[in-house]
């Protein structure tokens, strides 16, 4: 696992969670906070723990390394009591620029792709920052210039609901990208930013690859036509991503890929293969969107009943509690390559698509 280049295009890598953070945790439960200011107030502690404590630095490190994970693409705005707001974008790039900054023998900030390959041959981690929304800019097109200034390299039109970019993929319905929202590709494309679909409507994916001058990428999801879920792409769209020399991530969330209540590795590789046959295996990576799936299980039910903040409906089986078995905790990662290998990919195509494929996207697009 080691000597193999891994890009994870949707995650914050493996947390440590030690026995005080999660007593922390059942505390602030049992006083009936709500769960998003729970966690927007324990990364904060993990953050200084992290920066400070050399003993929980170590078991980070380690967590880290057993995942064989080499970079990762880090989203700002989540993890907070108001999520993919202006306040919730601040709080999160100050967490974590505080651990990046403290821990520059270990951690990467990526900027261009060649950092991504130093880190690789230094041992070290890197992060991508990037959003999962545009909502925070409102109709103030220059806060791109800004952010991009400020190290965001991937940028997601919209989440699951409208903004005045375009339709997110839970609307009711998808009116594509609004005259701002093609003002807002242009600047991307000049800044140099890649441009995410995940999240979006059909059609305002389908505008943003028919009018970015760049590649542009669906980070983190997957095949509609396996599983009909508003969070999943169709072929057609699939193919334009394809045609326009951009990229696939395939998630790893159970109730996005089957409807059944057991998930395994090989329902994530139905997914990976069908793409694959697809598009072609040039296109497709990983992209696990394991976000909530490291919080200790009394607060992952929790956040899971509160999901209606992020545009989740219940048919949506949207839910921190549910994991994929064998992908339960981050540091198993390696089995999601190993499953790539039990299907008979070669050497050479499991590179491509555990990071030399997003690698090469990320290289033309973000100067």
């Amino acid at each position: 696992m080691g000597s193999r280049l891994i890009i994870d295009t949707l995650s914050h890598g493996p947390l440590v969670w030690t026995d005080s953070l999660v007593e922390t945790s059942n505390q602030m439960l049992s006083l009936g906070l709500s769960p998003w200011k729970i966690i927007q107030d324990l990364i904060v502690v993990a953050a200084k723990t992290i920066a400070s404590d050399n003993d929980y630095f170590a078991k980070y490190m380690d967590a880290w390394k057993k995942s064989g994970v080499t970079c990762v693409s880090w989203t700002i705005g989540p993890i907070h009591e108001k999520p993919y707001s202006y306040d919730g974008v601040f709080h999160n790039y100050s967490f974590l620029t505080h651990i990046v900054d403290h821990r520059k023998d270990f951690l990467v900030k990526v900027l261009k792709a060649e950092d991504i390959e130093k880190a690789f041959k230094q041992n070290k981690k890197g992060i991508i920052f990037s959003f999962q929304s545009l909502e925070h800019i409102g109709s103030n097109i220059d806060l791109l210039d800004l952010y991009y200034m400020m190290g965001v390299r991937i940028m997601q039109l919209t989440y699951n609901y409208r903004n005045l970019v375009g339709d997110g993929c839970t609307e009711r319905m998808d009116g594509g990208l609004s005259n701002f929202g093609l003002m807002v590709i242009d600047r991307m494309n000049k800044l140099g930013a890649l441009v995410d679909v995940s999240h979006c409507g059909p059609q305002t994916s389908m505008d943003a690859a028919e009018n970015s001058k760049d590649p542009v990428a669906a980070t983190h999801t997957f095949s509609k036509k396996l599983y009909d879920h508003d969070r999943g792409k169709t072929d057609e769209l699939l193919k334009a991503i394809a045609e326009k020399g951009g990229y696939i991530g395939v998630l790893a969330v159970p109730g996005f890929l089957t409807t059944r209540s057991k998930t395994t590795i090989d329902d994530w590789l139905v997914h990976v293969d069908y793409i694959v046959d697809l598009v072609g295996v040039d296109y497709v990576g990983i992209g696990t969107d394991f976000y909530g799936f490291s919080l200790p299980e009394p607060l992952a039910i929790k956040v899971s009943e509160f999901l209606e903040v992020l545009g989740f409906r219940p048919e949506h089986r949207a839910s921190f509690a549910t994991k994929i078995e064998g992908f339960e905790d981050y540091i198993k990662f390696p089995n999601l390559i190993k499953g790539l290998a039990s299907r008979g990919y070669s050497d050479q195509e499991i590179n491509k698509i555990a990071g030399e494929n997003f690698l090469r996207v990320f290289r033309k697009v973000v100067r």
